[in-house]
C-alpha cells in the first residue's frame, strides 16, 4: 500500500515521507479498513513531534481519526466486513495511508446518510465537546460559556454545541479572520487575543461576575488567566494544551471561589459500555 510514514520525530513537513509500505495486519483487538477519509487532528502534529501523551513506536503512520470500509473485522464482533466505520487508529498504522488499523473498542458503524468526511470530523471533536459540556460541566441554558481556541477543531464544536444549548457563548481567537469565522458559528461575543485584553473584556461582558463554564483546549498563559475568570461555583474544563504550557492551578484559589477544575479526555469513555459515546 501507499502511505505517509515517519522514522524520526519532528514537524510533519520535515519528517513525513510518502512511500510503499507493508500492509498492516490486525490483531484480535483491531479492525483493518480501506481508508476513505482521515481527519487532520492537532494530535497528529503532536505525535509526529513526539509530544503527545500516546507515543507510537517509530516508524509509524499518523492519522488518529479515520473512516473507511472494513476489510478484516477481527474477532471483536463490533462490525462486519464491508461495513463503513469510523474510529481511532491503533499500532501506529494510522489513516494517512490506503489501509489503516482501528482499535476495536473505538469503532462505530456509520449510518448510510452520513458521509465519510463528516463522520471523521464529528468523531472526536464533537463528542469531546458534548461530553465535556453536558456530562462533565452540566451546562445549562442561560449560563455563560467561555471557549478558548474557538476557531480550532474542539473549540469550534464547543461554540456550536454551547450556543445550541442556550448558553451565552464568549469565544477567543487570534486575528480578524478567525474571529469572523467563530462569530459565524454562533458565538455571541468574540475576543481577538491579538488586539484585546481577554480578562478585561470577559469581566466587562459578565458584569464582573466571570463565566459559569470555561472550555480550555489551549493552556499556556491563557490557561493560567482562565482561573481568574471563573464565576462563583463555576466549572473550568481542561480539554488540552495547544499552546504547549500546562497551567498550574493553586488549590486555594479554587477553594475560596468555589469553582471546580474538571478534566476531560474523551478517549477514556471508549469502554464496552460506551455510556457517553
Amino acid at each position: 500500500m501507499r502511505g505517509w510514514q515517519l522514522a524520526t520525530n519532528g514537524d510533519p513537513a520535515d519528517v513525513l515521507v510518502l512511500d510503499d509500505l507493508v500492509d498492516p495486519a490486525p490483531n484480535e483487538h483491531e479492525v483493518l479498513i480501506s481508508v476513505e477519509a482521515t481527519n487532520v487532528n492537532f494530535a497528529d502534529i503532536l505525535q509526529c513531534q513526539g509530544k503527545y501523551q500516546e507515543k507510537p513506536e517509530l516508524p509509524f503512520t499518523p492519522g488518529v481519526e479515520t473512516c473507511g470500509i472494513v476489510v478484516d473485522a477481527g474477532s471483536s464482533g463490533v462490525c462486519r466486513v464491508g461495513d463503513r466505520v469510523v474510529g481511532m487508529t491503533s499500532s501506529g498504522a494510522g489513516g494517512y495511508a490506503e489501509l489503516a488499523l482501528l482499535a476495536s473498542r473505538s469503532v462505530l458503524v456509520i449510518p448510510p446518510e452520513v458521509s465519510a468526511d463528516v463522520a471523521t470530523v464529528l468523531f472526536t471533536t464533537y463528542q469531546t465537546s458534548h461530553v465535556a459540556l453536558h456530562h462533565r460541566a452540566a451546562l445549562q441554558a442561560g449560563e455563560t460559556l467561555l471557549v478558548h481556541g474557538a476557531s480550532g477543531g474542539v473549540g469550534s464544536s464547543a461554540v456550536q454545541l454551547g450556543a445550541a444549548a442556550g448558553a451565552i457563548v464568549i469565544a477567543t481567537a487570534g486575528g480578524a479572520d478567525k474571529c469572523a469565522y467563530v462569530a459565524s458559528l454562533g458565538a455571541h461575543h468574540v475576543i481577538d487575543t491579538h488586539s484585546e485584553d481577554v480578562y478585561e473584556t470577559v469581566m466587562e461582558l459578565t458584569g464582573g461576575s466571570g463565566v459559569d463554564v470555561a472550555y480550555d483546549a489551549v493552556g499556556g498563559e491563557l490557561g493560567d488567566l482562565t482561573r481568574r475568570l471563573m464565576a462563583w461555583e463555576g466549572r473550568l474544563l481542561i480539554i488540552g494544551f495547544a499552546a504547549g504550557g500546562v497551567p498550574q492551578y493553586p488549590a486555594n484559589h479554587a477553594l475560596v471561589k468555589n469553582y471546580s477544575i474538571i478534566g476531560l479526555y474523551w478517549g477514556s469513555y471508549l469502554t464496552p459500555e460506551r455510556r457517553h459515546v
